[in-house]
């Protein structure tokens, strides 16, 4: 099988589960590098989407070690005196940071040629600011209580935030393209208020945290790679399959300190995507599709229930 698009859910320091797992495809046979030619993401999974489409997971999982190594802890209460320089919350300097690195002046074409789109959120025309961004957190929050359904939030969209499409053929130079990585991660406090199009927008996770929306009028097949195991099914989609962690992932999704549990889940990623590229290439291991990834006995499941769920 072969996956012409690509979609990174947001999750944080998670997502490096999914850097992981494109890689473990690659080595065991299935080339994402060379099939997918469009990719969509929000949030954290921007970051990642970029560093899988240059063929640098490698390279970003060593970076953001090398930054989060020599951050000791992920509030910096010291700064709280007025006396004192920097900032409470190190996170948006060090992603900012590590992108500018990450990601080189020559690289912009690259990016626009596989087309890649974020999902950011919108404000509503009654709301903004601080209250705006506090208020859309509470939504949020409130209905992953409630609804208990991770994959589909609703109640953003109805009380009025609106989904914003940015283009890597949109940007002009290397800052615009930084720029829109950021602020489709923003969440105040941690991650200040971003601005696309002259207007302020937060995160796009705020609407849809696995924007494979941004898919639907691309042919071909579409691999949806998530950041956390769930406990309910996996949709069962035509023409996409979805691919989760075979364990829970450990480290928060905020968690900037912690090289150690980068390392991890990235090993993690590169496990199951081994396991799960042995099942999609000729001459691979079919076994893989008859039971979870991660899982060490051979068992019968429903691919939806499973690791990854695939429709035809």
């Amino acid at each position: 099988m072969k996956f012409r698009n690509a979609i990174f859910a947001g999750g944080g320091s998670r997502c490096f589960w999914q850097l992981g797992f494109w890689e473990g495809a690659k080595e065991a046979g299935l080339d994402l590098q060379s099939s997918v030619k469009f990719a969509g993401s929000t949030s954290a999974g921007c970051a990642m989407s970029t560093a899988a489409v240059l063929d640098r997971s490698h390279y970003a999982l060593t970076l953001f070690k090398d930054f989060t190594a020599q951050n000791p802890r992920n509030i910096h209460w010291n700064n709280i005196s007025p006396f004192k320089q920097g900032t409470l919350l190190p996170h948006a300097r060090m992603y900012r940071e590590a992108l500018k690195e990450l990601i080189g002046p020559d690289d912009l074409e690259r990016l626009k040629k596989t087309s890649i789109h974020f999902l950011m959120s919108g404000y509503p025309k009654w709301l903004g600011g601080t209250i705006g961004a506090t208020t859309a957190l509470c939504i949020y929050s409130l209905e992953k209580t409630l609804r208990k359904d991770p994959i589909h939030p609703r109640w953003p969209a109805k009380a009025g935030f609106k989904p914003l499409i940015g283009r890597a053929t949109d940007c002009h130079t290397l800052q615009d393209y930084i720029s829109m990585v950021l602020a489709a991660s923003c969440i105040p406090p941690i991650l200040p208020e971003g601005r696309f199009g002259g207007r302020k927008v937060l995160d796009g996770g705020l609407i849809e945290n696995i924007p494979v929306r941004l898919a639907d009028e691309e042919p071909g097949e579409t691999l949806v790679l998530l950041s956390r195991k769930y406990e309910r099914e996996l949709p069962s989609t035509k023409r996409v399959t979805w691919v989760q962690p075979s364990e829970q992932i450990k480290i928060d999704k905020f968690d900037y300190a912690n090289p150690d549990g980068l390392q991890e889940t990235f090993e993690l990623g590169i496990a199951d995507g081994r396991k799960f590229g042995q099942s999609c290439v000729p001459g691979g291991d079919a076994t893989a599709t008859n039971f979870e990834l991660g899982s060490t006995e051979g068992r019968s499941c429903v691919l939806n229930g499973g690791a990854y769920s695939s429709a035809q």
